[in-house]
């Protein structure tokens, strides 16, 4: 296999547990479940609507003012749980590497300059700028950024979601199935390229 000279990391559920921000009841795991269907959750990511649209959208049925469901996200924002393992590696930039990540306007304008993610890689791609939920997209938009040209043949997803990984590595790429903090502890041992 060829060199894997830059990592393309995914943000939740592969450098943090991202349920951080609906974690106050089942009310809030009703508007997760839109991220994943057509409903406001997916537009917002795609930049369809911003941070306060969303929250007019979904307030009604959370029975909350917009302004304080979007003072909840903001807050929640400030809480998150990284993976410790995964986190640490990510931060020891052994590689070139980028953010690739499916989320909305409240990621790059809390998210980011609270944990200083920007510090820690030469490029943040995000779903609500590019328009695009395809890994596949984000991923060559952030190499090109990166001045790596067009080949991902050397580029390796990490990801917990195994369809966007499949997906990468159908269109060329490297990939990695990320399922846990200490399953990467265990994988990276012998290196970036055992993961591929």
């Amino acid at each position: 296999m060829a060199k894997i000279s830059c990592l393309l990391w995914d943000f939740g559920d592969t450098l943090c547990d991202e349920r951080f921000i609906w974690s106050s009841g089942p009310e809030w795991m009703a508007v997760y479940e839109t991220f994943d269907n057509d409903g406001p959750g997916a537009q917002w990511s795609l930049g369809e609507i911003d941070q306060h649209k969303f929250s007019q959208q979904i307030s009604m049925p959370l029975g909350l003012p917009p302004d304080a469901v979007l003072a909840h996200m903001i807050e929640c924002c400030h809480r998150i749980k990284f993976f410790e393992k995964t986190f640490a590696f990510f931060q020891s930039m052994h590689l070139p590497q980028a953010i690739v990540t499916v989320n909305p306007d409240l990621f790059s304008e809390v998210i980011v300059p609270t944990y200083d993610l920007d510090k820690y890689c030469e490029e943040i791609v995000t779903s609500w700028q590019e328009h695009s939920l395809d890994k596949r997209v984000l991923g060559r938009c952030a190499m090109e950024r990166m001045g790596l040209g067009a080949d991902i043949g050397n580029a390796l997803l990490i990801d917990n979601k195994l369809t966007n990984v499949e997906d990468w590595i159908s269109a060329g790429g490297a990939g990695y199935h990320f399922e846990g903090d200490l399953k990467f502890e265990r994988d990276v041992k012998n290196g970036v390229i055992a993961l591929a």
